[in-house]
């Protein structure tokens, strides 16, 4: 698939994910590009990466102190292919996702909350007035003015920017984003949320939000297919920790998957970073003990506090 680059960035905290990422494509999808642009990698942080046929690894510019979450734009606009997918350096490709690579739509494809999600994200900046589900309206006349280019928004949710695929006959909105961001979000490392600033708390989702929902450069867009096929999808690591760290319930399910992944790249020659005793197969057991421990404390925490909160 020649027409489409995946990328994505991290610093070396991310080393774990940046491997998992580039050798379950390299498994699953040889014939794709994917280019990661990376911040304090070593050369032998750098080996690891570039062995896999077809995955390229690129220094990002030392000239933002921002977070690499409020990079995207870099790895984005340097791709030279028709189609270029971002994805979270704590992605994971199951199976064979190159059929659902190419927006339906043959323009932009990205995930937006459902009401559900987008009233749990906002569930702290909502006044009186406003509709449960949708963009508080305090939030949405900020971006209206930052923006100051629609007077109605296009969508009325927050989208997710851990995975999305555009044209680039598109990329005025990429552009776009990385000059909202400099305007934005403050020149510092807050990491990828920031409750300093209720309208960009997400930082680079709310930006991307804002212009998905106020800029004119924004194409239509289509429901994200890559989330879709349990056996062919993009799997999302998410909030921490991370699998190199300990698994989570949430992303219990793909380690079989990673564990695999694993051993499809010994198998086939290639080298592995000092693997985290998480990733271990005698690690089963352990892991599994340690993320019902963990659900039994929260949801004891959660009757607790409910009571307290009646009394």
């Amino acid at each position: 698939m020649t027409n489409l680059t995946i990328v994505s960035a991290c610093d070396r905290n991310f080393l774990w994910g940046a491997y998992l990422l580039a050798s379950s494509a390299a498994r699953y999808i040889p014939d794709v590009q994917v280019q990661i642009l990376e911040t304090g990698f070593t050369p032998e942080d750098r080996k690891f990466i570039e062995q896999f046929p077809n995955v390229g690894l690129k220094p990002l510019e030392d000239n933002d102190p921002r977070s690499v979450a409020n990079r995207k734009s870099e790895a984005l606009l340097s791709a030279d292919t028709d189609f270029i997918a971002w994805l979270d350096a704590d992605c994971f490709v199951i199976g064979d996702i190159r059929k659902y690579l190419i927006p339906t739509n043959g323009k932009f494809q990205i995930r937006i909350r459902g009401e559900a999600e987008n009233a749990q994200v906002w569930r702290h900046h909502y006044t009186a007035n406003d509709k449960r589900g949708e963009l508080p309206k305090a939030v949405a006349d900020q971006w209206r003015k930052d923006v100051a280019q629609l007077d109605e928004p296009r969508i009325q949710s927050a989208c997710v920017t851990n995975c999305f695929v555009i044209h680039r006959d598109h990329l005025d909105l990429i552009r776009e984003w990385k000059a909202q961001i400099a305007k934005v979000i403050p020149a510092r490392d807050a990491g990828p949320v920031d409750k300093s600033d209720p309208a960009y708390f997400m930082t680079d989702e709310s930006v991307f939000t804002s212009l998905l929902a106020f800029s004119r450069a924004t194409p239509d867009i289509c429901d994200l297919q890559l989330n879709k096929d349990p056996k062919a999808h993009v799997a999302h690591f998410g909030a921490n920790p991370k699998p190199w760290k300990r698994w989570r319930k949430q992303t219990w399910y793909t380690r079989p998957y990673v564990l695999d992944t694993i051993d499809w790249a010994k198998a086939n020659g290639y080298s592995i970073p000092p693997i985290p005793p998480s990733l271990r197969r005698s690690s089963w057991l352990s892991s599994y003990l340690i993320i019902w421990a963990l659900e039994v404390k929260a949801t004891a925490k959660s009757i607790v506090g409910k009571l307290i909160r009646r009394i």
